[in-house]
């Protein structure tokens, strides 16, 4: 009888240890009810296709060191809430496409109106710190903002492709390439982003660099501060370097706008270097510290002065439509100061520039 017993111990205990995965192994998650499994036991993590049921996220807060592989197509069945849908977390993750990508589902959500009629999730945030990478990631039709970065720090994003272009026929609003607040030291670089609003937003945070980004059908390389203001703490952008950029076929090729609506905050050291530009619709360069409900007021302000925005060889052409002027500058009552640019040259524009301050080396 002890013998028997003894048996069928081994037995269970040989069951549990192959049905539970130890800590440090590798796992392959096939289906949303394993991702939990695999993330609380497992350092190595291939993501196999499957759907995210509607309204849940696919939450992944990994181990140190932890690696990811987005082996097939991850699907999010549709829901009308805030998301995001995916959220990623650690420190030191490696997170890599192999032959998968994340489809949002965006057309069952587009209705062109962007924050307004159906609520729609956020599609992708990442937060995560410690040297970690993400690379040769596929996003596809977002719903609404594509990738958040907040909070994050020391992390890196390369050779992206954020594809929303599907929306531009269908009433896609809203759907940022790269949102960035409360980050730093965050590079992304070698992305292409097809989309229907900013290619990249900074709303906060420090120590950014855009490299190699190929942007079309949205509204260029911004900055969007003021807005992420809160308890009446200031909204600050500092040390931010975008440079052999590509903006086609967008509203703006670069945007800079500060809320006189939301508190206080500044801008400073920003760089612009060799952006080329083509086929821009409205603004070559649009600098404006008038934003107010969601528009500009034409009521400027210096609640978040801008100084050292230095561009150096921002060249290329607007699309020539009756609206399109390449350079607009409207700054506050002491809002602007220490600019410096240089080889700034952008033509086929219907409107002349329009700048109530001048940059050092540009003349408007």
């Amino acid at each position: 009888m002890n013998l028997l017993v003894a048996s069928l111990l081994l037995v269970l205990v040989a069951r549990a240890a192959y049905a539970t995965p130890a800590v440090g192994a590798s796992c392959t998650v096939s289906s949303y009810n394993d991702v939990a499994g695999a993330v609380s036991s497992c350092t190595s993590i291939t993501l196999k296709g499957f759907t995210v049921p509607a309204g849940k996220a696919l939450i992944m807060k990994l181990k140190s060191g932890t690696t990811v592989k987005v082996a097939g197509t991850i699907k999010f069945a549709v829901s009308e809430w805030k998301g995001p849908l995916v959220e990623i977390s650690g420190s030191k993750i490696t997170f890599s496409g192999a032959g998968g990508y994340f489809d949002g589902q965006g057309a069952s959500y587009w209705d062109g109106q962007g924050d307004k009629g159906k609520t729609k999730p956020k599609f992708f945030r990442i937060k995560t710190t410690g040297g970690s990478h993400f690379n040769n990631i596929k996003l596809l039709n977002c719903p609404h903002q594509c990738v958040s970065i907040n909070p994050a720090s020391d992390t890196t994003l390369t050779d992206w492709t954020v594809d929303v272009s599907a929306g531009d026929s269908k009433g896609g609003k809203n759907t940022d390439g790269f949102d960035l607040s409360n980050s730093s030291g965050i590079t992304i670089k070698h992305a292409v982003v097809k989309n229907q609003d900013d290619c990249v937003a900074v709303n906060q945070g420090s120590h950014y660099v855009f490299q190699n980004l190929t942007c079309s059908g949205g509204h260029g390389l911004s900055l969007s501060v003021g807005q992420s203001s809160q308890n009446g703490n200031p909204n600050t952008v500092k040390n931010v370097t975008f440079s052999d950029c590509t903006v086609t076929n967008s509203r703006n090729g670069i945007h800079v706008k500060t809320h006189n609506d939301a508190g206080t905050g500044a801008i400073s050291d920003v760089t612009y270097k060799n952006i080329k530009l083509s086929g821009i619709t409205n603004y070559g360069i649009n600098i404006q510290e008038d934003y107010e409900n969601g528009g500009s007021s034409g009521n400027p302000k210096a609640n978040i002065p801008i100084s050292k925005l230095n561009l150096q060889s921002v060249t290329g052409s607007m699309s020539g439509g009756s609206s399109s002027m390449p350079v607009y500058i409207l700054c506050g009552s002491n809002g602007c100061n220490n600019w410096n640019w240089s080889g700034v040259s952008i033509g086929n524009g219907k409107k002349k520039n329009s700048c109530n301050y001048k940059p050092s080396g540009f003349s408007c």
